[in-house]
């Protein structure tokens, strides 16, 4: 059994050892028994989800970073993330989850926004969201929704236009000091502390909360015990073992919060998200961090939908490929608010019901590479990959660099194929050129093409953020 194989074949069994599983008494851990993939034998209407979630509060819990692998129900060795492999027992998970951009500030605008970097143009470290293009937070608040946000990372702020629609926008960044060897870094505890009273005051409201939680992102600076939790004998595996006891820090953090929301009656009648927003590279194809490149360990990411049980779907994985900009449409007819036509993802509640086949769905995205300004200085950074069924297509170099991957056959993407396979490469990249010929700019990698980046105006960084924003990496 390969790598991915095994990773459907855990997370199937978590959901049917822990389907009657609540979060009460959260602090245990077992490890799911591995098995064979199991078929449903029950499907949800669209009809009936929309009917149970009427009146439905939503919760979106995101942290930043999270490469899908490294969670225990993905088929990670180490026991890292206890807490969310629970919540992914009672939701449906899906297994071929695509940021559009690995890094959190082009992958949050297009999930707020349901549209590709190419359109909200949202890719260098100085450009805004646009203002004319509607948010999420701002559909659901006209809807009856009172929203609100709490942000670990500088980057979603007020200052690049994250902050609207949302009634409240708590900029819990803004809090810690400049500490040395955690310079930038918000504690997960801290967002736990911000966020449960504003439950506490707001359960008897219809809401929509919103949380981004900073870590498993480096700085890989866990508190004790995390720091000492995994060990490793080479560079690289000592960087891993921190990253992973960062991630194991801010699960717990995460289990005690929906432990906490739980005991409030809030599960009763929220809709759960969880997800990451772009992964991480250790040490992969050369690569740390997640801005450089468009491979698996920074663009799949963990993505769960927890229902209220008048909702009615079957807890379990799905296997289509789903995007980040599916998110918000998706949510919009859960809810029953019609979804505006600037969208470009398209609603997967068909695909959460069980209701929907494999057939020819696929995710595009983009990396900026080390390019600050999202690779109009320099367009020879920017790659695009193109994640279909069992295939990935990576262009980049202006269209000169062409790889392709079998994922079921090389998870890990050491293999091109793409001289072999010159059949299916020109299959992908006619996807790609039709998927371009939807968007505002037409991406650097094909003939004509060239970097769009947003027309708001330019947003200057006060000498905190810059502090922050460099200790996290982004400026040097």
């Amino acid at each position: 059994m390969n790598r991915r194989s095994l990773a459907v074949a855990r997370v199937v069994a978590v959901a049917l050892v822990f389907g009657a599983w609540t979060l009460a008494g959260c602090g245990g851990h077992e490890q799911p028994p591995s098995g064979p993939p199991v078929q449903m034998e029950s499907r949800a209407t669209v009809e009936g989800m929309q009917a149970g979630a009427e009146s439905a509060n939503l919760i979106i819990v995101l942290i930043d970073a999270a490469r899908a692998d490294h969670f225990g129900a993905f088929g990670y060795e180490r026991d890292t993330t206890p807490n969310a492999d629970r919540l992914f027992a009672r939701s449906v998970v899906f297994g071929e989850a695509y940021a559009q951009a690995p890094n959190t500030k082009a992958s949050i605008a297009s999930l707020f926004t349901s549209q590709f970097p190419d359109t909200h143009g949202v890719i260098g470290m100085h450009v805004a969201v646009p203002s004319d293009v509607p948010t999420l937070a701002e559909l659901l608040n006209q809807s009856g929704f009172h929203t609100a946000a709490f942000s670990a990372n500088p980057f979603l702020s007020s200052d690049f236009g994250f902050a609207r629609g949302f009634d409240e926008f708590y900029e819990v960044f803004r809090e810690v000091g400049l500490v040395p060897n955690r310079l930038g870094c918000v504690p997960a505890d801290l967002m736990v502390e911000k966020a449960v009273p504003w439950f506490r005051e707001h359960s008897k409201q219809r809401f929509f909360a919103y949380l981004h939680f900073l870590e498993p992102h480096k700085p890989y600076a866990p508190p004790p015990p995390f720091n000492t939790r995994y060990g490793g004998n080479s560079e690289i595996a000592r960087l891993t073992a921190l990253y992973d006891g960062n991630l194991a820090y801010v699960d717990d953090a995460v289990g005690r919060l929906l432990k906490e929301i739980q005991d409030m009656g809030l599960f009763e009648n929220s809709v759960v998200v969880f997800l990451a927003d772009h992964g991480e590279a250790l040490g992969e194809h050369g690569h740390f961090g997640h801005v450089e490149c468009v491979y698996e360990p920074t663009i799949r990411i963990p993505l769960s939908f927890r229902f209220p049980e008048s909702c009615g779907p079957p807890a379990g994985r799905r296997s289509e490929i789903i995007s980040i900009t599916d998110l918000m449409p998706t949510l919009l007819d859960l809810f029953g608010i019609r979804a505006p036509d600037t969208v470009q993802g398209s609603s997967r509640l068909a695909a959460i019901g069980g209701e929907e086949g494999l057939k020819g769905r696929y995710a595009v995205s983009r990396s900026r590479g080390t390019d600050t300004t999202g690779g109009a200085r320099n367009a020879r950074e920017v790659i695009y990959a193109v994640t279909a069924r069992h295939h990935t297509l990576i262009v980049g170099d202006l269209g000169n660099r062409i790889e392709l991957y079998d994922r079921e056959a090389d998870p890990e993407q050491l293999n091109n194929i793409a001289e072999e396979r010159a059949d299916l490469v020109a299959e992908l990249q006619g996807r790609f050129e039709e998927w371009a010929e939807g968007q505002r700019g037409r991406p650097v990698v094909l003939p004509g093409g060239k970097v769009f980046v947003s027309h708001a105006p330019r947003v200057e960084m006060g000498e905190q953020m810059r502090k922050q924003l460099e200790a996290l990496g982004y400026l040097e």
